[in-house]
């Protein structure tokens, strides 16, 4: 008989409570992982860009994975650019874009297919196993670090194994390990940034694809704890990643319909823009100003045919050209190009060595002459024939379009050349939007009796009448501003101090009267030395002639000739150290007396003189009115001090040089001399003036507004 092996109840009870717990903590594994993948989900929906997206999905993997650093890189045509990053200073986030090595091992893992394992040291065995057991895309089945670790993998399980059957003594020790790495993560994690340049940052680089299309590599670092990656956390890791990539794509998707969206906005924007008027250039400003928003350009140009050539018509933010613009734009010989060739054109500066020869000698020096560094033109032409080009000019040296781009800019060519051929049609009308209502008013006349005619002629010729007979002066002017006409400075000679002033504030005084006198203490030494030594040459010549020396006496001459000029000089000087008025007048500053002692510069005024009997006027004239306005017509003034008082005058002078108000309109300045001999008027008065530039019938004044507006509308 076969002897049966008894277990003692404790040590039955010992190993159920051994599997209860190891239950209870796959359980608590499984749900926290469920608890994750729900975070990282939420985390990934809750972006609207990419950009966002990243941080928060890198964020929450990361803490659910208890991991201290990491990074995820996009993939980009080819080359990786970082995306987000977690557990690194700002200067290491940085830097990261730049590392070869970070690059490099991103590369690797997206060529193999696989993990790239850079330190097997943060990887368990089974890890290891799983993924030397895995081939990539490139038939490798482990990454060039992992394979070289083959035996420390071998001895970490061995230990792993060992571990799984100590008791429960050695977890806690365990435990404390982990603890004690946990609470020393931090110094780790700093070594780990110091690592040397260009080296790998972190330990493991997974790859990321949607549909054989590569997405991007997740890079983790080390763990808090020390604990190691596991293979079924490599596996969840996977997991997120695909979830991520999906979420990713759904994002990309969701950014390109509103791209769409946004260019399909604008467009009919700009269809409504330029299809509410038939003013041609009101529609060429609409269609170079809103182009920005379909394609962003630094500017847009529209040129029409006109005859042989192509004429600058229009240029985006500007409202006028000026008649050289084409030549300061550089944009002669282009428009010449394209009306020998008209196509759809785009050029950069890049391109011109595979461009067709003549494009590339028009285009080099359209390059070489200004900031612009890439070129587009479309052609606006329907069924009939060519009208002209929309141009578009960027300063990027590589312009490239997205499809949807380059549709929407067909389709908003169509458009402006539809809504310029209806603008060109209608300004061809004679007469247009007047004949619809002669005609009205002609059929309703016929329709009238005879009194009924009568009485329309009667009531025709009361209305003519009372536009034509009223005549009435036309004025015009605006705000007016009172100057002196003849006004000058009393200026020193030479620089000095003013010693004492003649003058007061606001007193008239004659031609030649003293204002100041300014003292130069250096000029009066001068004057002095001058003096002793013509003195003293003039003993020489005399000296010299009894002594019949006459080399002497000629020498002794000449050095009296010299210094008897450059005494007058300084005597003259010395004359003009008192300041006088140069002409009669008022003296317009106000207390002088506390000039005395101010230092005065050769040339700089010690007072103003201005002649009241005679003042100027100076007010503004809108443009409409200054060409009619003539030297000699009368002027009227009023200002403020004295509203009920008129003072007249004539035009002396008329401005050419114009200026804006606040409100966008035009005015030139016209001045007008005003007698003043009851000195009433004072420099800086302001008030209106009104210049009488002839007569008119009142009606006429009254419609002058509309048939302005008739007249510049007219066609050319």
């Amino acid at each position: 008989m076969t002897p049966t092996r008894t277990v003692a109840p404790g040590d039955r009870e010992q190993a159920l409570r051994r599997e209860l717990q190891q239950a209870y903590e796959a359980l608590t594994e499984i749900t926290s992982r469920l608890l994750l993948a729900n975070e990282v989900a939420e985390a990934a929906l809750s972006g609207e860009d990419r950009a966002t997206i990243a941080a928060r999905f890198l964020t929450t993997a990361a803490r659910g994975l208890e991991v201290r650093r990491a990074a995820l890189f996009f993939a980009e045509g080819g080359a990786f650019s970082v995306g987000a990053t977690h557990g690194l200073s700002s200067e290491a986030a940085e830097a990261l874009g730049e590392n070869e090595g970070d690059l490099d091992a991103c590369q690797r893992a997206m060529d193999g297919g696989a993990p790239h394992v850079v330190d097997p040291e943060m990887l368990a065995p089974d890890a290891l196993e799983a993924i030397a057991a895995a081939p990539g895309e490139n038939g490798e089945g482990v990454t060039e670090e992992t394979g070289d670790d083959e035996d420390a993998a071998d001895e970490e399980a061995e230990e792993v194994e060992e571990g799984d059957a100590g008791d429960a003594e050695a977890e806690d020790e365990e435990d404390a390990e982990a603890s004690e790495g946990a609470e020393g993560g931090e110094t780790e994690a700093e070594d780990d940034e110091a690592a040397e340049p260009g080296a790998p940052s972190f330990a493991i680089y997974l790859p990321m694809r949607l549909e054989e299309e590569p997405i991007g590599v997740l890079a983790l670092g080390e763990r808090a704890g020390n604990l190691l990656f596991r293979h079924e956390d490599l596996l969840f890791v996977q997991y997120l990643l695909r979830q991520f990539a999906l979420t990713l794509h759904r994002s990309t998707l969701i950014e390109e319909v509103q791209e769409r969206l946004e260019e399909q906005s604008a467009l009919l924007k700009v269809s409504r823009e330029i299809t509410s008027t038939l003013d041609l250039d009101a529609v060429l400003r609409s269609v170079v100003n809103t182009a920005a928003v379909v394609v962003e350009n630094d500017r847009a140009e529209i040129a029409l045919l006109k005859g042989p050539r192509l004429v600058l018509k229009t240029v985006s933010g500007m409202t006028r050209l000026d008649p050289d613009q084409t030549e300061l734009f550089k944009l002669t010989a282009p428009l010449e190009y394209l009306r020998a060739h008209p196509y759809r054109l785009h050029i950069a500066a890049g391109d011109l060595e595979g461009a067709p020869r003549a494009a590339e000698e028009v285009f080099g020096g359209y390059f070489s002459g200004q900031q612009m560094r890439s070129f587009m033109a479309l052609p606006l032409a329907d069924e009939q024939s060519v009208l002209g080009f929309l141009c578009l000019e960027s300063r990027q040296e590589t312009w490239s379009l997205e499809p949807a781009e380059g549709d929407t800019l067909s389709i908003l060519a169509a458009q402006a050349t539809v809504a310029i051929r209806n603008a060109t049609l209608y300004s061809e009308i004679p007469l247009r939007g007047m004949s619809l209502p002669v005609s009205r008013i002609r059929s309703r006349v016929a329709d009238l009796g005879r009194r009924g005619r009568i009485a329309a002629a009667a009531l025709a010729v009361a209305a003519l009448a009372g536009l034509v007979l009223p005549i009435i002066p036309e004025r015009t002017g605006g705000a007016a501003e009172v100057r002196p006409l003849r006004f000058q400075g009393a200026r020193a000679v030479t620089e000095g101090v003013v010693a004492r002033t003649l003058v007061q504030g606001g007193e008239e005084v004659a031609a030649g009267q003293p204002l100041a006198v300014v003292e130069d203490f250096d000029l009066a030494g001068r004057v002095a030395d001058l003096t002793s030594r013509l003195e003293v040459a003039r003993r020489d010549v005399a000296s010299a002639r009894l002594a019949g020396d006459v080399a002497r006496w000629r020498a002794a001459e000449l050095r009296v000739q010299g210094l008897a000029a450059s005494l007058e000089i300084e005597q003259r000087r010395a004359r003009g150290q008192t300041l006088v008025a140069p002409f009669a007048g008022q003296v317009l500053e106000l207390d002088l007396a506390q000039r005395v002692g101010q230092h005065l510069d050769a040339g700089q005024s010690f007072c103003t003189i201005a002649a009241l009997n005679t003042m100027a006027v100076d007010f503004d004239v809108p443009e409409e009115r200054v060409g009619r306005v003539r030297v000699g017509d009368p002027v009227a003034v009023k200002v403020m001090t004295f509203p009920t008082r008129a003072f007249r005058g004539r035009v002396a002078e008329v401005g050419w040089n114009g200026h804006r108000d606040a409100h966008g309109r035009t005015h030139f300045t016209v001045r007008a001399q005003i007698d003043n001999a009851g000195r009433m008027l004072r420099p800086g008065m302001t008030g209106i003036a009104k210049a009488s530039i002839g007569l008119r019938p009142g009606g006429l004044l009254l419609l002058d507004p509309l048939a302005r507006a008739i007249q510049m509308a007219w066609p050319w």
